[in-house]
C-alpha cells in the first residue's frame, strides 16, 4: 500500500510487494564451521574470507553494482543498514552524512580491503548476481522476488536445498534493513475502457492472480491473504524469514524528482567504488545535484 500510494492518494493496485532478501548457501558455511549467518557486517567480512582462504569459493559474494539503478538500491540497503537515510523532513540531503561515508566506504573496501567481492561486480546487474548463486558460484547475496523458488529449481540452480533466507547484516546487527521495489498496475489517463482495464488488473494482482504469479514465478504477493494461503505456505520454502525482513524494509527515496536524481547518484557512487572519488566527495557531489534538482522542480512546479 504504502509503495503504491503518494500524499494519500492511491496511484496503483500493488502487484509486486517484493524487497531484496539476503541468501546463503548453507552447506558452504559448514565447511568452515558456521551453522548461523552472521548479523554484523564485521561478521561477514570474517566468514567470507574463511571461505575464500579454505577454497570454497574464489569470492564469497557479488553485488548488482554497474552503474544502473541496481547500484542504487544496493546503497539504499547498505546505508540503512548502517542506520543512514536519504533525506531529512524538509527533502534536504543528509545521506553524506557520517553514516552515508561509512556505508559506501565499506562497500569500496568490500572490493579493495577485504577483497571478498568479485570486482566484476562494478559492471553486473542482478542477472549476473542471480547466475552465480544459481552456479554456487558465490556464498551469499542479495535476490529479489522469492528467492527459494528458484534456487530449490533443479533445472536453474546447482544449490538446491542449499540455500536459505536471513536477514540483511547490519553495522550493529540490530538494525537489518533491506531495500523494497514495490510495482503496481495502474489504469492509463487516457484510457476508453477503464472498467475494462480495472477488471484486467484485478485478474493480475488480485489475490487468486497474486497466488498464482507467487507459486509460478516466485513473485511476492502484495495480500495478507496470501500470505496466509495454506497451499502457499506448503509450497514456499523461507516464508518465515522473509515475512520477518518485511518488517525492516526502505524505500528509495520517496522524491517527485527521482529519476533524475538516481541518474546522478548511480555516477557519484560508481565514481568511488571505481575509486575516481573518495566515498565523501562521491556523495557530497551527489547532494549538492540533490539540492540543484529539488529547486528546479519547485521553480518549474510554480509555473
Amino acid at each position: 500500500m504504502d509503495g503504491m500510494a503518494y500524499q494519500g492518494k492511491w496511484y496503483g493496485l500493488p502487484w509486486v510487494s517484493e524487497w531484496k532478501s539476503f541468501v546463503y548457501n548453507r552447506e558452504m558455511m559448514k565447511k568452515v564451521g558456521y551453522q548461523e549467518f552472521p548479523k554484523t557486517w564485521d561478521g561477514v567480512v570474517e566468514l567470507a574470507k574463511k571461505l575464500q582462504q579454505a577454497g570454497v569459493v574464489k569470492y564469497a559474494t557479488a553485488w548488482s553494482w554497474a552503474q544502473k539503478e541496481c547500484l542504487v538500491c544496493d546503497f539504499v540497503a547498505i546505508l540503512s543498514s548502517f542506520g543512514g537515510k536519504f533525506f531529512d523532513e524538509n527533502l534536504n540531503p543528509v545521506f553524506n552524512d557520517e553514516k552515508g561515508v561509512q556505508a559506501l566506504q565499506f562497500m569500496v573496501d568490500m572490493i579493495y580491503k577485504h577483497q571478498i567481492v568479485n570486482p566484476a561486480s562494478l559492471g553486473w546487474t542482478e542477472t549476473e548476481v542471480y547466475k552465480a548463486i544459481y552456479n554456487n558460484d558465490i556464498a551469499f547475496g542479495m535476490m529479489w522476488g522469492i528467492p527459494l523458488v528458484d534456487l530449490d529449481n533443479p533445472e536453474i540452480s546447482k544449490g538446491v536445498g542449499q540455500w536459505e533466507i536471513g536477514l540483511m547484516p547490519s553495522v550493529d546487527g540490530k538494525n537489518p534493513y533491506s531495500v523494497s521495489g514495490p510495482m503496481g498496475w495502474a489504469i492509463s489517463y487516457g484510457t476508453k475502457h477503464p472498467k475494462e482495464a480495472f477488471e484486467y488488473i484485478k485478474f493480475l494482482a488480485g489475490p487468486e492472480g497474486s497466488l498464482d504469479a507467487a507459486l509460478k514465478a516466485g513473485i511476492v504477493p502484495g495480500w495478507k491473504s496470501v500470505w496466509e494461503n495454506p497451499e502457499f505456505k506448503k509450497k514456499v520454502r523461507g516464508l518465515d524469514k522473509m515475512y520477518e525482513q518485511a518488517m525492516y524494509i526502505v524505500h528509495r527515496p520517496r522524491v517527485p524528482w527521482y529519476l533524475e536524481f538516481s541518474n546522478v547518484l548511480q555516477e557519484e557512487l560508481h565514481k568511488a567504488l571505481t575509486r575516481q572519488k573518495s566515498p565523501k566527495a562521491a556523495l557530497d557531489a551527489a547532494a549538492q545535484a540533490a539540492i540543484r534538482i529539488k529547486n528546479e522542480y519547485e521553480k518549474a512546479k510554480k509555473k
